[in-house]
């Protein structure tokens, strides 16, 4: 009896393991960052998710973006960054600015079939943000004989900030096999209070867009 015991009770802690471990799973993606009034640039993650169920994750990972210059518009009376229209002179007043987060989130599946899942992604994190500012001086332009906004890069000043954040957004994912699937995503965050411009502004708010793999552990 004991022989024939031994092997099920092997069978059932292996069994376990394995329904243990497919709860977690890695992931990694890149895409394209553009936030708002600012050049494109690249974002990467990384991220360690767990499966409460079939339909709830809830992860924890790191992100990198990196882009250059944020713009601001301005009249030849005056400049501002809350307006872009086609009437408005483009510079910019930062530049080298690069992104680290620690996030902490959560995915739900909203609709299932056998080609393509949407899930809802949310997401709070802590980010690192980083840039170089430059104060705008007044230039008259020999061309056109007006006065133009200009930054000073004699002035460039490293920024350094550490900002809550938070994120939200579709992801769209393709199942390869039981331990495999591919994904798009698409996000939008805001780090609070960037740049000292107000609670949510636009130096702050920036979309992702990205593909990625999950696979299970």
């Amino acid at each position: 009896m004991y022989r024939l015991i031994s092997p099920v009770i092997f069978i059932l802690f292996i069994t376990s393991i394995n329904q243990a471990q497919s709860k977690y799973s890695f992931e990694g993606n890149l895409g394209i960052v553009s936030p708002i009034n600012s050049s494109s640039g690249l974002s990467g993650t990384g991220q360690i998710n767990y499966s409460l169920n079939d339909f709830i994750k809830l992860y924890s990972g790191l992100s990198y973006s990196q882009w250059d210059k944020y713009n601001v518009f301005y009249y030849y009376e005056y400049y501002t960054s809350a307006n872009n229209g086609s009437d408005l002179i483009k510079t910019f007043s930062s530049a080298n600015h690069t992104l680290v987060s620690i996030n902490l989130g959560t995915r739900f599946k909203l609709y299932e079939n056998k080609l393509l899942n949407l899930l809802f992604d949310s997401q709070i994190g802590l980010s690192f943000f980083s840039y170089t500012n430059y104060d705008l001086v007044q230039v008259k332009n020999p061309e056109t004989g007006q006065i133009d906004l200009v930054p000073y890069l004699s002035s460039s000043q490293k920024v350094n900030e550490t900002l809550f954040s938070f994120g939200i957004g579709p992801v769209f994912e393709h199942n390869i096999n039981s331990s495999l699937s591919l994904y798009l995503s698409a996000k939008i965050n805001t780090m609070i209070n960037a740049g000292d411009s107000g609670f949510i502004n636009k130096k702050g708010t920036y979309f992702v867009m990205a593909a990625g793999f999950t696979h299970a552990i």
